[in-house]
């Protein structure tokens, strides 16, 4: 096979290797984003879950003697306390069953369109919580049930997505670096064991091209000298019973043409 051939097989089949491996990386590297994301809003969620559980539990303490929720006094000192206590949280709302504020904590500004979305999904929930990411906040509900286990209301909190962006950002950009610098180490490994093999076929080709009788083992060439020996020898015979054939044929011919006379 002609080298420059084998060349251009090889290096068709290295550069298909290595764009396999390339998808592989990239969506390798998706799959491992989109897994960290979801493990991070599960863990935003359920660190919200915690004030939201701490607020429901004096609501309960107060529904557990008669009080209703909104003749608990103080619930907008209560939530705000418990605000304070995470500075990442933006806004707890306490709501009734008609979806009406009882108390309000932090920031005022979260987008109706929003509030439109998540407080359906709260109160009509068949999960005592929910989770629910929409542009720039992450929302985390919980549902207030009384002794009877009737819903009576609900616990709404948000955060703001941007520090749980730049952590996936950060986590991004850690992982393609990461899996550059496999394929670079299996891009380089490629092709050095591609160049060895195709230097090595090289080597032999120039080898196989250069063998005569002087690189054979003695009594193989010994033998093989034997044998042309022998095959000139059949040869020759073989010419002289032909040419005497031949005569022979000449001959008969001419004795044949006599008679005939």
């Amino acid at each position: 096979m002609d080298t420059q051939m084998l060349s251009g097989m090889r290096s068709r089949v290295v550069v298909s290797t290595l764009a396999v491996i390339a998808v592989m990386l990239t969506l390798q590297s998706a799959l491992s984003l989109l897994k960290f994301r979801t493990l991070a809003v599960e863990a935003t969620s359920s660190r919200l879950q915690v004030t939201a559980s701490a607020i429901d539990v004096v609501i309960r303490r107060a529904e557990a003697v008669g009080l209703g929720m909104h003749e608990i006094s103080d619930l907008d000192a209560l939530i705000e306390r418990e605000r304070l206590r995470d500075p990442k949280i933006h806004q707890i709302l306490l709501l009734d069953l008609q979806g009406a504020t009882l108390a309000r904590s932090g920031g005022r500004n979260v987008l109706q369109e929003d509030m439109n979305e998540v407080l359906p999904r709260v109160l009509t929930s068949d999960d005592k919580t929910i989770t629910h990411e929409s542009g720039e906040y992450l929302y985390a509900g919980r549902i207030l049930r009384d002794s009877s286990n009737s819903i009576m209301g609900a616990i709404l909190i948000s955060e703001h997505t941007d520090e749980l962006s730049a952590k996936v950002r950060d986590t991004w950009s850690r992982l393609t670096f990461m899996y550059l610098a496999i394929f670079a180490i299996v891009t380089i490994s490629i092709s050095l064991f591609s160049l060895l093999q195709l230097h090595a076929r090289k080597s032999y080709f120039r080898k196989s091209g250069k063998a005569d009788l002087g690189t054979l083992d003695p009594k193989s060439a010994d033998e093989l000298q034997k044998q042309i020996s022998k095959g000139k020898k059949v040869q020759k015979t073989a010419l002289l019973d032909l040419s005497n054939l031949s005569n022979m044929s000449a001959v008969i011919k001419q004795s044949d043409q006599l008679e005939e006379r």
